[in-house]
């Protein structure tokens, strides 16, 4: 019907008239499917970009890897679902994550860093070797996202977490501190971080500010937790460490990888180090004429120690 009423007023009217679309009228019809999907050849050049690939780079996700090929290795631009479909058929693709329920942080968001060696974040986990345990220190800036300070020791004392906070200076400006410096570092309220030893460390760099998380609120302090959660996930829960330096190794080629190579999401999907390098956010942000608020300057570290000195 539709064929001879097309021939007099055209396509459109007659289906119009018919009540039927235009999708509904080209269709073949099920009975012309085969019930499978059509294959398509994998692309050769992907194929060997993909198998190529080993050690921390098989922990990447899909989109991670289309940027990572394209901006890390130079090797152009492939299409998200191409991508995945490759690593489907090569069985690398990650394994799915079930996301919580995310909590806002309005009050994180607000105190939000413009530029690096603003605002710092600390903590310390363990990982296990063989018959033993070992500690891993971290320092890291939460506008670059790189680790800036590390320490990895079989003890976890208040030395430790002043160590890897001398290392993290040490990394940024040698040993020449500009003038006017100051940051502010937020720490958990561990043992390590309200030892007195790390306190009057803390006292004799006047250009450091100590804030304290809540207790038990890791959520104060999401850079840091997020960078020993990938460092778990893509390093300690891969490996069996027979020893300490085999642990030790690993940590180190981690950071790393990390600082140097790894996509990060928030970054642009670039590189810590390559980030900071470019200034990839710019400074002509409206953000950048702002200062920061009086509150970053309060120091939980003196309110609540005063009374030891």
């Amino acid at each position: 019907m539709v064929d001879q009423m097309k021939q007099k007023t055209g396509l459109k009217m007659a289906l119009q008239a018919v009540g039927l679309s235009k999708s509904s009228y080209f269709y073949d019809g099920k009975e012309k499917r085969t019930g499978q999907r059509q294959e398509y050849p994998l692309d050769p050049a992907l194929t060997k970009i993909l198998q190529a690939f080993k050690g921390y780079e098989l922990t990447l996700g899909y989109r991670k890897v289309m940027d990572y090929i394209d901006f890390t290795l130079n090797q152009g631009h492939y299409n998200h679902k191409k991508v995945y479909r490759h690593m489907f058929e090569l069985k690398i693709l990650q394994p799915k994550r079930l996301k919580k329920q995310s909590k806002p942080k309005k009050e994180l968001a607000f105190y939000s860093p413009i530029k690096s060696n603003v605002r710092w974040e600390a903590d310390l986990s363990y990982v296990f070797f063989g018959s033993g345990t070992a500690h891993a220190f971290v320092v890291i800036d939460t506008y670059d996202k790189e680790v800036i300070g590390r320490y990895f020791s079989l003890r976890a004392r208040a030395a430790e977490a002043v160590a890897a906070l001398d290392r993290a200076v040490a990394a940024r400006f040698g040993d020449n501190i500009p003038e006017g410096f100051k940051v502010t570092m937020r720490v958990d309220r561990g043992c390590q971080y309200t030892a007195e030893e790390f306190c009057l460390a803390a006292k004799k760099r006047p250009w450091l500010v100590i804030e304290y998380c809540g207790v038990q609120a890791p959520n104060d302090k999401p850079y840091v937790e997020s960078w020993f959660a990938c460092y778990k996930r893509e390093e300690v829960y891969r490996n069996d460490y027979r020893n300490f330096w085999e642990a030790k190794i690993g940590f180190d080629s981690y950071v790393d990888w990390y600082n140097c190579r790894r996509p990060h999401g928030s970054l642009g999907n670039i590189s810590p180090v390559s980030f900071r390098v470019s200034g990839f956010r710019g400074t002509n942000s409206p953000l950048a004429m702002m200062e920061r608020s009086e509150t970053e300057n309060v120091s939980t570290f003196r309110e609540l120690f005063l009374s030891r000195n």
